[in-house]
């Protein structure tokens, strides 16, 4: 059994062997402009890219990491139809290529977050399926390839959905596991320089999953998720896409490390439900989460702000009849990114959000393909330099998107 892909549940998706199907065929996006704002500050504007899509009925990208405007990573997956596997590729300062994946020797697999100590010392983490079982996958990058290294898996499902590096010998992933088709819990792992340990973490509901992990020292880390509500307790990992009518009452998980141990952090969960997907820190002080919160059948985008005392819920654009935030990157305290999706005419559309540290404004983005694209997260070396990238769908299936802000 496989884990569906991370992202938001409350928004219907792009067709594909592991999104939702339905949408309408041939129907044209909405201009891409309207309600936008751009940055004077920071980059000038975001420019589509088609990176390649190497599987013939997916490709779909889900992390992505800068180091300079010459190099960025990105994964997700690729599939030919049958089973999906991981993908990455690569970003040279002219163009995308893929890089061949470790041979994990499972049925299917994928990547989920990437994270860079150095141009020679890359990670990526992900799940891989084998003998009817998922597996947390973890790989590196030595600077000539990519390799697998072990990891804990603590259950007979166990995933991981992000990772983040504090330095070449401490650096967190976060996901979920189940034992004996029990509920999920969630699942934090720690690199230590030499292997990665299964730490402790809170389970504070019923059911508990982790997306993201973000940290500003050994003593500063947040990893957030969700504890979804009652129809969920049998689905570890990565949640399913979309949520139809029935009443749940998902609520925002945040947990933070103290250098000793995680702890449960209070969080807002506005709406009928509500949930995080990415955190993003720029200081001790000053941290953003992203998600959204749903209010019927509809969905907004949720944004919450820690200050160094509490988690609060700051003011973000929402459009269409339902939009959803599920990557944010955080480089200063006057610039900061949350990416996702909004649904106009049934239609999934890229959604970009900047915070000029004042407020969050929705920027122009890019709309590849007429069946609908998405933005699943986005990295950044600066100011000046981010990547956003996702998929978009055809009539073929879903392909790489990737687009720069520089």
């Amino acid at each position: 059994m496989g884990a569906p892909r991370r992202a938001g549940r409350f928004v219907p998706m792009l067709a594909g062997p592991v999104l939702l199907a339905g949408l309408l065929a041939g129907a044209a996006p909405a201009s891409a402009s309207a309600g936008a704002a751009t940055t004077a500050a920071g980059c000038q504007g975001w420019t589509g890219l088609q990176p390649p899509s190497p599987g013939s009925t997916a490709n779909i990208l889900e992390g992505a990491a800068v180091l300079s405007a010459c190099n960025a990573w990105a994964v997700g997956l690729s599939s030919n139809g049958s089973a999906q596997q991981p993908l990455i590729e690569h970003w040279n300062g002219s163009s995308w290529k893929v890089v061949p994946a470790p041979d994990t020797g499972g049925t299917s697999g994928s990547l989920a977050s990437v994270r860079a100590v150095s141009a020679s010392s890359v990670w990526a983490v992900g799940t891989y399926t084998t003998a009817m079982r998922s597996k947390t996958l973890i790989v590196h990058w030595n600077g000539k390839a990519w390799k697998q290294v072990a990891s804990p898996n603590p259950g007979q499902i166990s995933n991981l959905n992000g990772v983040r590096v504090i330095s070449a010998r401490d650096i967190w992933a976060v996901g979920a596991y189940a034992k004996d088709n029990g509920p999920s819990r969630t699942l934090t792992e720690h690199w230590d320089g030499t292997r990665w340990s299964h730490v402790a973490s809170p389970d504070p509901g019923p059911v508990n999953q982790l997306s993201g992990v973000a940290a500003t020292s050994s003593r500063d880390a947040w990893a957030v998720g969700v504890m979804p509500g009652a129809d969920q307790q049998t689905a570890p990992g990565r949640l399913p896409r979309v949520v139809t009518g029935a009443a749940r009452q998902d609520r925002t998980l945040i947990l933070h490390w103290n250098g000793h141990r995680w702890r449960h952090v209070p969080s807002p969960s506005p709406g009928t439900g509500s949930e995080l997907t990415a955190v993003g820190t720029v200081s001790a002080r000053n941290a953003w989460a992203v998600g959204g919160a749903r209010s019927g059948s509809a969905a907004s985008t949720l944004v919450l702000h820690w200050n160094g005392r509490t988690w609060k819920r700051m003011s973000s654009p929402s459009t269409g009849t339902s939009a959803f935030l599920q990557g944010v990157a955080a480089p200063s305290a006057t610039t900061a990114w949350a990416v996702g999706v909004f649904v106009r005419a049934k239609v999934p559309q890229s959604l970009i959000l900047h915070w000029n540290g004042r407020r969050w404004a929705r920027e122009a983005s890019p709309q590849p393909g007429r069946d609908g694209s998405v933005l699943n997260a986005i990295g950044a070396a600066s100011a000046r330099d981010a990547w956003a990238v996702g998929d978009f769908s055809s009539s073929s299936g879903s392909s790489a998107f990737a687009s720069h802000c520089c």
